[in-house]
């Protein structure tokens, strides 16, 4: 109740300040808050119109101070802290750092502004626009400014005209004409013709027209042709073009120098001990790379025309090997029509040793430690390969809560290599994206120890692929994926009962593929979507040739047991962002085991879970479902550590609010469950049925996020609101919150604190 009054009695003095705002203005001025645009004739659209206006008034000058859900929070805290006394403390930081000074009407220039308005509808096609304004001052001391536009007819292109003169450079870019962006109809745009400058630009570097550039088209307007029209002429321009624009380049030779500093004494990088190989040529004395290495990266080939996108693939190649710290390319003229391309690569260190020590918490009173420490060969067999070798270990215990768990204890080593193309028995297949393939080999062994009740050896095994159609869509495929799990319970046999949905002792053998989709890691959106698809089986021609059975005709390989099941998997997230600083986040995740054959359930290393801080915020890590079940309730006992099903679904929004800089506050809401394929006596209510569209269970909260860009730190306060446990109709427990009441907020509010954003 202090921390809500606390927060109360902030938001009152804000609110106070936001009031009295033009208090703090100096003699004789007021607050400037914006501009009003107003469009008065039917020349436009109602749909254009709104845009037009949004674009006016976003093109006046000054900007007013931002507002933060309608209050003008950072000039409210700029007065608050008042003038500071000293240059450091904590009023000079809520001021200078936070606050936001006030913008004053007497910065703003009206006529300035109306030219500036005017200019904007010329460049939209609106030739003869007619803008008048004013402004006008309140009684509180606050400016508006109000602009009343006549726009008159917009002028649409007649045609666009491109070159017939007899020259190369015209010819090729008629050639470019089909796929112009100014087509008849359209409104005259200025954006429209620079960006079809840049296109006829783009079109004639792919055909070798290495040193054209779009500042040398010129495109004209003819406004004279009648009816509110103009016609557009492309055209070269007369002067200042140097003659090389016009010529087309070819392709000379190819040299590459996988060893160039780019500092310290001056470099040997003379040609003398280049080594040809597949049509480039390799300056490497010291041997350190393969020749082959670079068959994937060069796209250029001797007496093939220059084109841009054969230069940038190359170049974003050999990034994407992961071998180089640096890498330039240059063209260097050998006459009018041939260009020698020189490729300069700076490597990382060869070999490299990496220490981590992090810790966790969880929002059952759990926290622990993990520290790893790897070695790193980024040219393991000269040819770009990367070896990684991992130790790691970490521990996780309980020092508070109602339910006491077992203190868990887990070391492994791992080792991966990453081979930089694909590495298929009996075929050579090239990618064709901007980024290399990979084939990767892992291998792995964790032992986990939970205090004095488990024992669990795992041993892995993986053969498979990873590679990019684009920056946006990630393919995973892993053809070979061998897993042998070995749980020991120490001989205690009452642990099936707590623990049997954590036991799992056997094989799992089968392949995944994993697709994903990110327009985030492309050129930036306004809104984003991401989305991850996997496909995970075992043990399926396996089980099906010796007709498993769990029930009638269990089967063994190896001399142990194997799981058999089908798994699927789909994650889907949207970002929409109203505007800067204020964008709303939503996640789906739909999950579904398909147990058969040899198999009842998932192995518990492939099932699903809810709760915790990345998942339901308002319930404890991991202890949602599955169905109705909860142990508390059901046995009145807390005993699991958690549950685990075969099938789920989960749902996540919030609201995420930039507050300043590296401060961000979240309101958001999580529903969600899980539910298992067949029926378990261990977990009464946790098969899924028609009717589980009932036990879905939900909570609300607030959050905050300092984000120092290379971390972000998270705390999330949840509270559930639905508990699927309780017989229906009094599922929904808005009813029940008592914030005043200190055994409800022990038993109901959730505390997560986290590294990174939960989605």
């Amino acid at each position: 109740m202090k921390t809500i009054s606390t927060y109360l009695f902030m938001i009152t003095l804000m609110l106070l300040a936001a009031c009295s705002n033009s208090r703090h203005l100096p003699s004789g001025e007021s607050l400037f808050v914006g501009s009003k645009v107003r469009i008065n004739d039917n020349e436009v659209t109602a749909k254009q119109r709104k845009v037009i206006r949004k674009d006016l008034e976003g093109a006046v000058r000054p900007r007013p101070n931002t507002k933060v859900l309608g209050i003008r929070l950072k000039l409210s805290l700029y007065n608050l802290a008042g003038e500071p006394k000293k240059k450091k403390g904590l009023r000079n930081w809520l001021r200078n750092k936070i606050g936001e000074p006030p913008v004053l009407a007497g910065n703003f220039d009206l006529q300035k502004n109306k030219d500036i308005l005017s200019n904007t509808l010329q460049n939209k096609g609106f030739f003869f626009p007619t803008v008048t304004g004013h402004t006008e001052t309140s009684k509180s001391r606050k400016t508006r400014a109000y602009f009343d536009i006549v726009t008159g007819p917009q002028y649409l292109i007649n045609k666009t005209v491109f070159p017939s003169d007899s020259s190369l450079v015209a010819k090729d870019i008629s050639g470019l004409e089909d796929k112009t962006l100014l087509k008849p109809g359209q409104p005259f745009n200025l954006d429209l013709i620079k960006a079809e400058r840049e296109r006829i630009d783009r079109g004639l570097k792919e055909i070798g027209y290495y040193y054209f550039s779009a500042d040398y088209i010129l495109i004209k307007a003819d406004s004279s042709v009648g009816d509110h029209k103009v016609d557009l002429y492309v055209t070269v321009k007369d002067s200042a073009v140097p003659y090389q624009a016009f010529n087309i380049y070819d392709i000379g030779k190819v040299y590459i120098y996988p060893n160039y500093r780019l500092r310290g004494k001056e470099q040997d990088t003379s040609k003398a001990e280049a080594v040809f190989y597949n049509g480039y040529y390799v300056v490497d004395p010291k041997k350190t790379f393969k020749p082959y290495v670079f068959t994937q990266a060069m796209q250029f080939k001797p007496g093939e025309e220059y084109n841009r996108k054969d230069q940038n693939m190359s170049l974003n190649r050999l990034v994407s090997l992961n071998t180089f710290k640096f890498v330039k390319n240059r063209f260097e003229p050998l006459n009018d029509s041939v260009l020698d391309v020189y490729y300069y690569l700076t490597p990382f260190p060869r070999k490299s040793l990496q220490f981590q020590l992090g810790g966790l918490t969880q929002n059952d009173s759990r926290y622990g430690s993990n520290a790893s420490i790897s070695w790193k060969n980024r040219n393991t067999f000269k040819g770009a390969e990367e070896f990684i070798i991992r130790l790691n270990g970490g521990f996780e215990a309980q020092y508070a809560g109602q339910a006491k768990r077992p203190n868990i204890y887990h070391t492994g080593a791992e080792a991966e290599l990453s081979i930089p193309r694909f590495l298929v028995p009996f075929a050579h297949i090239k990618g064709s994206s901007y980024f290399i393939p990979r084939t990767l080999i892992k291998g792995s062994y964790s032992y986990e120890s939970q205090s004095d009740l488990l024992r669990i050896n795992s041993y892995k095994f993986s053969y498979g692929y990873n590679w990019k159609e684009d920056i946006r869509k990630d393919h995973q495929l892993y053809p070979i994926n061998f897993t042998y799990v070995h749980t020991d319970t120490l001989g205690r046999e009452n642990l099936n009962l707590y623990y049997g949905n954590l036991i799992f002792n056997g094989i799992i053998l089968g392949p995944t593929y994993e697709y994903t989709y990110n327009s985030q890691a492309g050129a930036p959106h306004r809104n984003n979507l991401y989305l991850n698809g996997k496909i995970d089986l075992s043990g399926n021609i396996l089980g099906l040739a010796q007709k498993a059975d769990y029930n009638d005709n269990p089967q063994k390989l190896l001399g142990s047991t194997y799981a058999q099941y089908v798994k699927l998997q789909a994650d889907a997230r949207y970002y929409f962002k109203f505007f800067p600083g204020f964008e709303f986040a939503n996640r789906v995740m739909i999950g579904f085991g398909y147990p058969y054959g040899n198999s009842y359930s998932l192995p518990n290393v492939k099932q699903f879970y809810s709760g915790g801080n990345s998942s339901l915020r308002g319930f404890r890590s991991r202890l949602v479902g599955p169905g109705t079940f909860n142990e508390q309730y059901v046995f009145g006992t807390n005993n699991y550590i958690q549950t685990l099903g075969d099938i789920k679904v989960e749902g996540n929004s919030e609201l995420r609010i930039n507050i300043y800089k590296f401060i961000n506050t979240a309101i958001f809401a999580d529903a969600g469950n899980i539910w298992l394929y067949r029926d378990n006596p261990a977990f009464p209510g946790g098969k899924f049925t028609s009717q589980s569209y009932k036990e879905m269970a939900a909570d609300l909260g607030l959050g905050l996020r300092l984000d120092f860009k290379i971390l972000l730190l998270r705390l999330d306060l949840g509270m559930p609101v639905r508990k699927p446990w309780l017989p229906e109709g009094e599922r929904w427990v808005f009813n029940r919150i008592n914030f005043s009441d200190p055994t409800w907020r022990r038993e109901n509010l959730v505390l997560n604190l986290a590294i990174g954003y939960p989605f």
